[in-house]
């Protein structure tokens, strides 16, 4: 075939010079290029397509001969069912739920051929996990195939979450999920009613750890109160309980309450920094009323605090983990509530988030090191020299920390505090200065975090050195710096002095963002 290919017609023409130039052709010439030229070359172009077309189908046959043998002798068919099992297990999604789409698995994998649809089907721990759009329970088969998912894990406990982009749609979806409530060891149920929220909290779900609600209305107190008393949260083995809510206020009941069976709870508005976060009165009974809690992570707004006098200090033994979250003139109020109204002896996590001071005497965390000595995870702001200067300084206090974040000035704040080098000199200096005795001042800290103003380097740097020279624990700075525009705060010299404490074993990083507008800074103010 090969020999005939080309030997019909030549390409060589007798018009070749005037060929990609603008000449134009005589009548004549045209009448001879339309005669002889052109049908030649139309005839020998379309026996060359038809052989084109041969040996294109002849080159399909032999790839796929050679493709099926392939696949016959391919390692993947002499692999044993349960490692192949434990390969689909692994194809999985690690962020979140499985979903219900062909292109994921698992559905995918059943997608390949007969023998891996017959595996993945019978593998149930494969259908154990499930993500639901509340739209597809409008469709019958979307409603069927959530059925068939769940049946495939039977009896396995199973962990789902639900979303809706239109709140009113989930009867459908709990009618359907209900049944399997016995074997739900994590929800999730995103813009959710508080009337459809109830509908479901009647159920029994023993095996549930896990669960978050984010609602989707506006939550009357009478509904409010009844939500964390439900019985999908008494009758559980629940550890974490995540609720977000227009009103979270409501939640709180009116009247002493004992939900002792709490004990990992986050609380938070899904409005932002809203009068409707807790004041901390509503915290104050969240956890008098929650007497095991392990873990809490609230908002509050400083509109409402708690009483002048409240009688004896509130005692959470059981409390290892506090985070409190707001934007706002509050820190002075809260270090007086969390040094005199509650003792937390076995705290090791205290998180301060998006909390300034205002102007007033100075508050200090002596009396807070002194009840909960056994904080290793500390993280507050600064941002104020006047009044958190001592603060600072009372870091000493806490002799079992580890692990220490701090702000000293971002640009959200930047309408309440200037850039304060002195609070970033004093942090370094406390933490270097040793005692009178010549101890560590902070002998268990293995790890900083600063958020800051760009500075010069001198002080951080004498930071790391002082871990060098004294080779302490810590390991870990990361510093987030707040720059002017072209200017570059790891320079050649800096970075050449950053080498030194990598070798050392230090772990250094920094991240640098340049300032925002100031209209960009505040826009959530």
């Amino acid at each position: 075939m090969g020999s005939n290919v080309f030997q019909h017609i030549s390409l060589e023409s007798p018009f070749q010079r005037y060929l990609s130039t603008n000449y134009i052709p005589t009548d004549a010439e045209i009448k001879q290029i339309r005669g002889n030229i052109l049908p030649d070359c139309e005839v020998e172009l379309a026996r060359l397509n038809s052989l084109i077309q041969d040996l294109t189908a002849q080159r399909d046959r032999v790839q796929d001969y050679l493709a099926s043998h392939k696949a016959l002798i391919s390692q993947a068919r002499r692999l044993p069912q349960d490692i192949l099992g434990e390969i689909f297990l692994a194809c999985l999604p690690t962020g979140g739920n499985a979903v219900m789409s062909a292109r994921e698995a698992p559905l995918l994998l059943g997608h390949i051929c007969g023998a891996w649809r017959s595996l993945s089907f019978s593998q149930r721990r494969l259908w154990t996990s499930l993500h639901i759009a509340v739209e597809n329970f409008q469709r019958p088969e979307g409603k069927s195939g959530v059925v068939e998912w769940l049946v495939r894990s039977d009896p396995l406990p199973v962990t789902i979450s639900v979303h809706s982009r239109v709140s009113n749609q989930y009867p459908a979806a709990l009618d359907i999920l209900i049944p399997f409530a016995s074997r739900l060891t994590a929800l999730r149920l995103s813009n959710i009613l508080s009337k459809e929220f109830l509908a479901l909290a009647s159920v029994n779900a023993p095996l549930l750890t896990d669960i978050h609600i984010d609602f989707g209305d506006d939550i009357s107190p009478d509904e409010g109160a009844r939500i964390l008393a439900s019985n999908i949260f008494l009758g559980t083995n629940t550890k974490h309980i995540a609720i977000i809510s227009a009103n979270p206020r409501s939640l709180i009941p009116n009247t002493d309450f004992a939900w002792g069976h709490i004990t990992d709870l986050c609380i938070e508005c899904n409005l932002g920094y809203s009068v409707r976060n807790l004041g901390l009165d509503s915290m104050h009974s969240l956890m008098q009323g929650c007497s095991r809690l392990e873990f809490l992570r609230i908002q509050v707004h400083p509109a409402v605090n708690v009483a002048q006098s409240i009688g004896a200090p509130l005692l959470l033994s059981s409390l290892r983990g506090l985070t409190i979250i707001k934007r706002g003139p509050i820190f002075n109020t809260l270090l007086e509530y969390l040094n005199n109204d509650l003792r937390m002896p076995q705290l090791t996590k205290l998180h301060l988030i998006d909390l300034y001071p205002i102007v007033g005497e100075a508050i200090t965390f002596d009396r807070l090191a002194d009840h909960s000595p056994h904080i290793s995870d500390f993280c507050f702001n600064v941002l104020s020299f006047e009044h958190t200067a001592p603060n600072i300084r009372n870091l000493r206090a806490f002799t079992s920390l580890e692990k220490l974040s701090v702000v000293v000035w971002a640009p959200r704040y930047a309408k309440q505090y200037d850039v304060f080098d002195r609070d970033v000199i004093e942090l370094f200096s406390t933490l270097t200065s040793p005692d009178v005795d010549n101890t560590l001042p902070v002998p268990s800290l293995r790890e900083l975090s600063v958020e800051m103003g760009d500075m010069m380097e001198g002080e951080w740097m004498s930071f790391l050195q002082y871990q060098v020279d004294h080779s302490t624990k810590f390991q870990r700075l990361h510093l987030h710096l707040w720059r002017e525009p072209d200017t570059d705060p790891v320079d050649e010299n800096r970075k050449g002095k950053l080498t030194q404490y990598l070798a050392a074993g230090l772990d250094v990083s920094i991240n640098c963002t340049i300032y925002p507008d100031e209209e960009e800074a505040f826009e959530d103010d």
